[in-house]
């Protein structure tokens, strides 16, 4: 029997029923709440009357698939992916791009009201994406092979399964994204490349990737593959390893635009796309990408373009003509308040990976540190700031937590820090040591509504220190037809 406060639900598992959607959650669930609880519903619209089957029942909510559309609502277009309703790579085709947008805001401010207690006037409408579609960098696809056949199937899993849903194309990434995943595919079919199965850990293909450069439509392509370090000197691995250096030098033949091909050494049993150890097969091991932005209001150096040098592995924007965009509210983040034209004496940039953010903000500082973990991300983050003769970038490898510490028992007092924490938000140890630093601004990029509410909760009460307001929130749509927004927060200290 299903409970709820107050007493028995009325909703049991295998019940269909029909409900009107209200409005889309956290996630892109539709709301229902035609019942005491609300029923949480994928792919439906604000306004959709739909058939649902109840499929749980928990004390406070329920979840429905969709059976059929009584009455469509009249925000929903038609998707342009013929996969939609099977594949779980996006949430939102459905619905028109200027409603998402609207949908994206008001994800931002639920979790505000909801998990923060926050106020929501300093919220601004979603910076819109260029293009919708075709925006995709990178892509990863796991792979399968059907029983008794040696053809190989890529795509994304379904919608909360580990089903995968074999594709042809993928209209959010570029053109030849999609024909280096068909070259890919068949070119490890006709080489008889075995795919992985997880259950069994057996099988060596594990993921087709491949990482695109929009300023030179260049891509590299690596072959994630069942295999340890060591494997590769063994007769399986040497006979392998012939095998996928034919497959490197045909699709560089058929692909003029794929310059480098590798494989990725990953055997650990687990959901990790790629180990740290990529072997560089043909080619080169990494390609250029260029961010420059448009305005005039900004520093030439940023018209003239950040270069970065990025590897299989690098982390990156997976949208390069939006990542300018946000890289544009964290350097207005940086600027607002100031009426002077002289640089910040000093900028941390926490969680500064390849040095993306870091960088983009060194023509208006006197010194970045950038503080990144993962020793890979650093050598390349190095590696950048000298491809762009950019000398006033120093980074820092350490945890975010232990790095701030630091900086506090050495007596390091930064104007501005930034934080791009992952979805997970800021930790305590780090949060802690933020607001002891106490910076005059804290530029916050969020791609998480939910932590993102909880940590300002924390910045604004001033409970544990320095106490911050909100001076604005900016969402930057990076992942059109998702249910992803990113958000740039600026935070200001209260002065005592």
């Amino acid at each position: 029997m299903n409970y709820v406060k107050g007493g028995i639900a009325p909703l049991r598992k295998g019940e269909i029923k029909e409900v009107n959607i209200e409005s889309l959650a956290l996630g892109g669930e539709g709301v229902s709440k035609d019942f005491p609880i609300p029923i949480f519903i994928n792919r439906v619209a604000p306004g959709d009357r739909v058939e649902v089957e109840i499929f749980d029942v928990r004390k406070s909510f329920a979840r429905a698939h969709v059976l059929r559309i009584i009455t469509p609502s009249p925000l929903r277009v038609e998707p342009p992916c013929p996969l939609f309703k099977v594949c779980g790579g996006c949430q939102l085709q459905h619905i028109s791009y200027e409603q998402q947008l609207i949908a994206k805001h008001n994800f931002v401010e639920q979790a505000f009201k909801h998990i923060g207690g926050l106020s929501t006037e300093k919220i601004l409408p979603a910076i819109a994406a260029s293009s919708d579609l075709h925006y995709r960098n990178k892509v990863q696809f796991p792979v399968k092979q059907p029983k008794n056949s040696d053809r190989i199937l890529a795509g994304y899993y379904k919608q909360d399964s580990h089903e995968l849903v074999n594709i042809k194309f993928c209209p959010v990434q570029p053109e030849l994204l999609d024909d280096v995943l068909d070259v890919a595919k068949e070119l490890c079919e006709f080489r008889r490349i075995p795919a992985y199965d997880e259950v069994s850990h057996t099988g060596v293909l594990r993921h087709i990737a491949a990482r695109h450069s929009l300023a030179h439509d260049q891509v590299l392509v690596t072959f994630v593959c069942n295999v340890k370090g060591d494997d590769l000197t063994t007769s399986f691995g040497k006979t392998l390893k012939e095998k996928m250096l034919l497959i490197a030098d045909e699709m560089m033949s058929e692909l003029p635009e794929v310059i480098g091909v590798g494989i990725n050494l990953n055997s650990a049993v687990g959901n990790r796309i790629m180990s740290e150890n990529t072997v560089t097969l043909r080619g080169v091991d990494r390609l250029e990408e260029v961010l420059a932005t448009k305005r005039e209001d900004l520093p030439e150096r940023l018209r003239e373009g950040i270069k970065y040098q990025l590897s299989a592995t690098s982390f990156f924007q997976v949208n390069t003509a939006q990542a300018v965009a946000l890289f544009e509210q964290v350097y207005d983040g940086v600027k607002s308040g100031s009426t002077s034209d002289e640089p910040v004496d000093l900028i941390i940039d926490a969680y500064a990976g390849v040095g993306a953010i870091a960088l983009w903000l060194a023509p208006i500082a006197k010194k970045v540190i950038a503080i990144e973990e993962h020793p890979a991300a650093v050598v390349d983050g190095i590696k950048n700031a000298e491809l762009n003769n950019i000398e006033n970038v120093e980074f820092k490898q350490a945890s975010v937590e232990d790095a701030l510490r630091d900086c506090l028992k050495e007596g390091i007092r930064p104007d501005v820090v930034v934080v791009d924490p992952p979805r997970k938000g800021l930790t305590d140890e780090a949060r802690a040591a933020l607001i002891e630093l106490a910076p005059a601004k804290i530029v916050y990029v969020s791609c998480n509504p939910a932590t993102l509410a909880r940590d300002l909760k924390i910045f604004e009460s001033g409970e544990s220190g320095a106490a911050y307001t909100v001076v604005r929130v900016q969402p930057v749509d990076l992942f059109p037809h998702t249910h992803h927004i990113e958000s740039v927060t600026v935070l200001q200290k209260v002065e005592d």
